[in-house]
């Protein structure tokens, strides 16, 4: 009997999600201990702090969440005092400052990546929130003195949470970030190298690259994203971050450097030479090697070879090879450079005493309706809770200003955040009757004994915290487990209060249903608008791409377009298969950013006048052929600028014949490559479409 994937998580775990659970349950038992001890107020909320800290169990990653859930809490801590101070009196002006306030965190966290910094972001919307509304909600006991002790103790609750979870990840079964950055990057290298194959496979299809990039976008973002906690792990924990990120980078370039040889391929074998489709099957016979491979000095091996073979190639060519062969085997061995430093920087994550690598991080693309999009979503979820609590004036509706705000921000990275709310969803629901009929009776009887507290609670949390451990099942795990544990509310103080906690049950599966209508209703805009935007704005970059310092220039390029080629994938997923070719060209507009830096870097530090004019004109010509072919359009202008840039290097002699003709052979392939872009993506634009987007805003 074959049981379900879902269910094995909790009824056979592995030792990993055993490990996890008991974790968890020991920074709640220590959190709540202290809590009490110390006479906390809500000792509750150290619990509910110290179950998000565990859901990334690594040590950096629980020490980078710890300090953004505290930066956040006492921001918003801070801020909940002066809209008390200010506003108490005028409780719906208050709740405008907090819907606005929620509405600006949920908006500037869609401008981040790193899930550990959104989460900060929630912590300071939320925090507030629990200090506004307790005053609001009772006025007339309500003092200046109040006021600081509530906020004093709902920062208190919320830090002694994290603090505990941290002490907990770094002396019991500590894990590390360093071994989840080898898993992903050892990932991120296998996709790329499987890519890499299928680019050069005349028998795959376009669903399948697609399919193949996606993935490998997802591994990643999931490297980078993960490299910055691993700086708290000690003395190598730099070096290792640095060369995760130079992977990243790497891999970025072997992508768009492969789709030069894999188009030229598909589109135009008649311009193929026997040496050239000799040299397709060595690179797809090498990459599958180094794939196949299971030891990491092998593929260096194999890389190596291959780099010798071109070498010798490239010298046994023909005096009269033609201009686009040079051209294709030049990229070859720039290609093969690069998976050779990705070897070497995986290589660094093992032992990164001595690494002197550097590139800057990938950086998340910032669109301003996307932000829109995601603060409107939050606000009006906090608003219409917030309705529903000033018109029927019921307690159990502070639980819908709560709960949903948290999952609405925290949730709205991920690929499908309406799924994961569903389930959510069912899982709070199953969290009011387990408390009802199995924990409240089980508590009663507790008599207040701190140890038969834990242990009537253990049982339930330990179940959610075994779905937490995996990411299928995290959300069931998560929707229970925290509704659970505001509605048993443990402490010294528990009322035991059936209607209470029905009510409450209600109010928090009801907030997160409303958050899961709000996620499929209100989405991040994935149409023209969208498009548009991308595509401007990489035009802009190879505008400005000289600009940048000339040693960081390629790196420059890879971390501003990586987020726009995951947005640019979005936008594919949401047309009909067949007009599926943004991802192409997000991935065409970074090869062409790299193929102009390698024309620039043959141009000598002292060009002449004519020269200089012509490669500036040139990389303006580039950006806007670019831009006008994203929306079918061509541009002759780009044909003259590149005649007029080669015959000002026919009279530079530090430019040699071979030179020019690799450059001749660049120059023939991007001149290949508009009218084929533009031809595929003219359906996809109205007239008056493309008249507002035919000239680059730089």
């Amino acid at each position: 009997m074959t049981i379900n994937p879902r269910l094995a998580t909790v009824l056979t775990p592995d030792k990993r999600s055993v490990i996890f659970a008991c974790k968890g349950i020991l920074s709640m038992a220590l959190a709540l201990f202290l809590a009490m001890q110390l006479q906390l107020e809500r000792p509750y909320w150290a619990l509910i702090s110290a179950v998000f800290l565990q859901i990334r169990p690594e040590t950096g990653l629980v020490i980078e969440k710890g300090l953004c859930q505290i930066g956040g809490t006492l921001v918003g801590g801070a801020l909940g005092l002066l809209i008390l101070a200010w506003l108490l009196p005028y409780p719906i002006l208050a709740i405008a400052a907090l819907t606005l306030w929620i509405g600006l965190n949920a908006g500037a966290s869609a401008w981040v990546r790193q899930a550990n910094f959104i989460y900060g972001f929630a912590m300071a919307g939320v925090t507030a929130t629990l200090i506004v509304v307790i005053p609001i909600a009772n006025p007339h006991a309500t003092s200046s003195i109040g006021i600081f002790h509530v906020a004093t103790a709902r920062v208190s609750e919320i830090i002694l949470g994290a603090v505990c979870a941290t002490l907990v990840s770094n002396l019991f079964w500590p894990a590390r970030v360093e071994g989840l950055l080898r898993s992903h990057a050892r990932n991120a290298l296998n996709q790329t190298l499987a890519y890499l194959e299928l680019e050069l496979d005349l028998s795959g299809t376009h669903d399948r690259r697609h399919q193949q990039v996606d993935g490998l976008l997802q591994d990643i973002f999931a490297l980078s994203d993960d490299s910055s906690a691993v700086a708290y792990e000690g003395s190598q924990g730099p070096g290792r971050a640095r060369a995760a990120i130079l992977i990243c980078h790497k891999t970025l370039s072997l992508v768009a450097r492969i789709r030069v040889i894999g188009r030229l391929m598909r589109y135009h074998d008649d311009l193929m030479t026997d040496e050239m489709r000799k040299l397709l099957v060595v690179l797809r016979t090498s990459f599958t090697a180094m794939r196949e491979t299971h030891s990491a000095e092998q593929a260096m091996t194999e890389a190596q070879a291959l780099r010798r073979y071109l070498k010798i190639a490239r010298q046994e060519q023909a005096e009269d090879a033609p201009a686009l062969q040079r051209r294709l085997f030049l990229v070859a061995r720039n290609l093969t450079n690069d998976l050779i430093l990705a070897l070497e920087a995986n290589r660094a994550l093992y032992s990164a005493e001595d690494t002197q690598l550097r590139a800057p991080t990938l950086k998340p693309y910032r669109d301003w309706q996307v932000a829109a999009a995601v603060g409107l979503r939050s606000a009006l979820v906090f608003l219409l809770a917030s309705i529903l609590w000033i018109g029927t004036a019921s307690p159990m509706a502070i639980m819908l200003m709560i709960m949903p705000v948290i999952f609405t921000i925290t949730f709205a990275r991920l690929p499908q955040p309406d799924l994961v709310l569903k389930r959510a969803t069912l899982s709070s629901a199953l969290a009011g009757p387990v408390s009802l009929f199995l924990a409240l009776p089980l508590l009663s009887m507790a008599n207040h004994s701190f140890l038969l507290l834990i242990l009537a609670l253990s049982g339930p949390i330990f179940i959610a915290l075994l779905a937490i451990s995996r990411r299928e099942t995290l959300p069931y795990g998560l929707g229970f487990c925290t509704p659970f544990i505001i509605l048993v509310q443990p402490g010294t103080q528990m009322d035991f209060d059936i209607a209470r906690v029905a009510s409450n049950a209600l109010a928090i599966t009801l907030g997160i249903f409303l958050a899961f209508l709000m996620f499929r209703l209100i989405t991040p805009p994935n149409g023209p608008g969208l498009r548009r935007r991308l595509v401007r704005d990489t035009a802009i970059d190879l505008h400005t791409l000289l600009g940048q310092p000339a040693n960081l220039r390629e790196e420059w390029l890879n971390s501003r377009m990586a987020d726009r080629l995951r947005w640019l994938t979005v936008c594919d997923k949401a047309l009909p298969a067949s007009r599926r070719h943004y991802t192409d060209l997000g991935l065409t507009g970074l090869n062409l950013g790299q193929v102009s830096l390698w024309i620039h870097s043959r141009i000598p530090a002292q060009p002449s006048p004519a020269l200089q004019s012509a490669a500036a004109d040139w990389q303006h010509a580039l950006a806007t052929a670019y831009q006008l072919s994203a929306f079918g359009k061509t541009d002759q202008h780009f044909k003259q600028a590149s005649d007029t840039l080669l015959a000002a290097m026919a009279n530079t002699p530090s430019i040699t014949h071979r030179q020019q003709q690799q450059i001749a052979g660049a120059l023939e392939r991007i001149n290949l490559t508009f009218p084929r872009l533009a031809e595929r993506l003219a359906p996809d634009w109205q007239p008056d479409d493309m008249a507002t987007s035919s000239s680059p805003t730089v």
